[in-house]
C-alpha cells in the first residue's frame, strides 16, 4: 500500500514540493527548503511552485486527512463532517482522504509519504498513542503541521490535538447502567478496543473501577474484539454460552455494543443481558431509541472536525492554536430524540 500511495502522492509533488508552512507553535512562517532538496525534489519550474505555495501568493495548501479506518463508524463519521466543514475553506487549501486501515504501521507509511510529498498540514486520527510518534517529529521538522483529532499521541505537546476524556466516557455510561439497577447481583463483561490504544484502555478501566465498587456485581470478563462488530458479536456469542447468567455488557465503541446486541437478540436473551456502549453512533443512537441499547455516551464528531479544520487553518494563517478536550453527553432513551 505504501508504495502505491508513495506513487500517487510523489507525482504530486512534482507541483508542489516539500515546503511546508512551518512546524512549531511559535512561528507561522515556513522555512526555505535546503538547496540540495529543491535540486533533487523538482526542476526550478517546481521549485517556484513551492516558493508560490508557502506564501500563499498562488493556489492552496494542501492538508492530509488521514482517517483511522472507514470500516469504523466514528471515525468515518468524523472524517465526512472534516470534508463539509473543508468547503468553507477551499479558497485556502485543499484536503486529500487516506484510510490507515487501523494499522499502525500504516499510518506511519501515509504520514512518512505525506511528509515526503510536502504537504503543508496532516490531519489524523491515532491507531496508536505511540507509534506515530516519530513520524510526526519528522514530519514536525520539515516545517509540517501535525494535528491529531479524536485523540492524541505521546509526544510531549509537539503536536495539536482535539481529544475527549475516555475515562469521563467510560465512567459516566458504567454509572448510569448502575444507578438504573442493571448491575445489581450482575454477572457484567467488557468488550475492549485494541490493546494498547489510549481511548479504549481509558474506558475499560472505567468501567471496571465502576464495578469493582458496585456490591453484588461480578466481572467476569473482558476480552479485545477491536472496535470491530463483527469480532464482538462472536465475543458475545461465546459468553452467552460460557456465562449463561450473564446481565451486563459494557462496550468500548458502538459498533461492538451493536455486535453484541446482534448476537443476544440471535439467542433470544434481549429481556435477560443489556448493552450500554459509547460513541453515539447513528446506528448507536437509533438502538438506544429503540430500546436494543440501554445508553451510549455521544462524542460530538463535528466538534472534533471543525475545531481541527479551525487549527489548521489559523497554523496555515500564521497564528496560534490550542489543543483542546471536547465534551462527551450520556445518551439515553429519555433525552435521545435531541441528539437524532
Amino acid at each position: 500500500m505504501k508504495k502505491k500511495l508513495m506513487a500517487v502522492l510523489l507525482t504530486a509533488a512534482m507541483v508542489i514540493t516539500m515546503a511546508g508552512c512551518g512546524g512549531n507553535k511559535e512561528s507561522g512562517n515556513a522555512p526555505a527548503p535546503e538547496e540540495n532538496e529543491a535540486e533533487d525534489a523538482a526542476p526550478a519550474e517546481a521549485e517556484d511552485a513551492a516558493e508560490n505555495a508557502a506564501d500563499g501568493s498562488e493556489g492552496t495548501y494542501r492538508v492530509a486527512f488521514l482517517c483511522k479506518s472507514f470500516t469504523d463508524t466514528f471515525c468515518l463519521s468524523v472524517k465526512e463532517e472534516f470534508e463539509e466543514a473543508a468547503k468553507e475553506y477551499a479558497d485556502k487549501f485543499t484536503v486529500d482522504y487516506f484510510d490507515s486501515e487501523n494499522t499502525a504501521a500504516t499510518q506511519n507509511d501515509q504520514i512518512e509519504t505525506c511528509t515526503a510529498a510536502g504537504y503543508n498540514a496532516i490531519v489524523f486520527q491515532q491507531v496508536d498513542a505511540e507509534a506515530s510518534v516519530e513520524v510526526v517529529k519528522a514530519a514536525l521538522d520539515k516545517g509540517i503541521y501535525v494535528v491529531v483529532t479524536t485523540g492524541h499521541i505521546e509526544d510531549n505537546g509537539a503536536s495539536w490535538y482535539v481529544d475527549a476524556d475516555p475515562y469521563q466516557q467510560g465512567q459516566v455510561v458504567a454509572d448510569y447502567a448502575i444507578e438504573q439497577g442493571f448491575c445489581d447481583d450482575a454477572e457484567v463483561a467488557i468488550l475492549s478496543g485494541p490493546t494498547g490504544n489510549f481511548h479504549s484502555e481509558n474506558r475499560v478501566k472505567a468501567f471496571k473501577d465502576a464495578i469493582e465498587a458496585k456490591d453484588g456485581a461480578t466481572l467476569v470478563a473482558t476480552e479485545v474484539a477491536e472496535w470491530s462488530k463483527d469480532n464482538a458479536m462472536t465475543v458475545t456469542q461465546n459468553w452467552l454460552v460460557a456465562y449463561p447468567d450473564l446481565k451486563v455488557i459494557l462496550a468500548a465503541n458502538d459498533d461492538m455494543g451493536m455486535g453484541a446486541v446482534e448476537a443476544i437478540e440471535m439467542a433470544g436473551k434481549q429481556d435477560q443481558v443489556k448493552v450500554f456502549a459509547i460513541d453515539g453512533t447513528e446506528g448507536g443512537l437509533q438502538a438506544v431509541s429503540e430500546g436494543r441499547l440501554g445508553a451510549t455516551v455521544k462524542q460530538d464528531e463535528k466538534g472534533y472536525a471543525v475545531e481541527a479544520i479551525k487549527i489548521v487553518d489559523a497554523l496555515l494563517g500564521g497564528s496560534e492554536a490550542e489543543s483542546l478536550n471536547i465534551d462527551s453527553t450520556l445518551v439515553t432513551k429519555d433525552n435521545v430524540a435531541d441528539f437524532q
